[in-house]
């Protein structure tokens, strides 16, 4: 059986990584000049903050992600500022709702089977 973090990362490549503007032809990432995409550099991060939040809302979520995974990105400023952001260029932040989503929904099929 799959991990969690592989299952995730299959339905990151199906359903993000097909729709993703940085795709390549050969289903690499050219975000960045990066060879692979910075969602799956930091998956098992982003696993974490969603797994480790309980919340009816997103905001919640997204604070965490903030506090966890941003903090540790350069392209956040000290301030917490991040220009990629603040221009619909982050990967992360674009897709981040649909992540939540399948990170929960393949917890919840391991919560299932065991």
């Amino acid at each position: 059986m799959k991990t969690l973090r592989e299952r995730v990362e299959e339905r990151i490549r199906q359903a993000i990584c097909k729709a993703c503007i940085y795709e390549t032809a050969g289903g690499g990432c050219s975000f960045g000049g990066r060879t692979d995409c910075p969602i799956l550099e930091r998956l098992d991060k982003i696993i974490e903050v969603v797994r480790s939040t309980r919340s009816t809302t997103i905001d919640a979520y997204v604070q965490r992600l903030r506090d966890e995974v941003c903090a540790e990105c350069i392209n956040q400023s000290p301030d917490g500022r991040c220009a990629l952001r603040d221009h619909a260029d982050c990967p992360l932040d674009d897709y981040f709702v649909l992540l939540v989503e399948i990170i929960e929904e393949e917890a919840a099929r391991t919560e299932t089977v065991a």
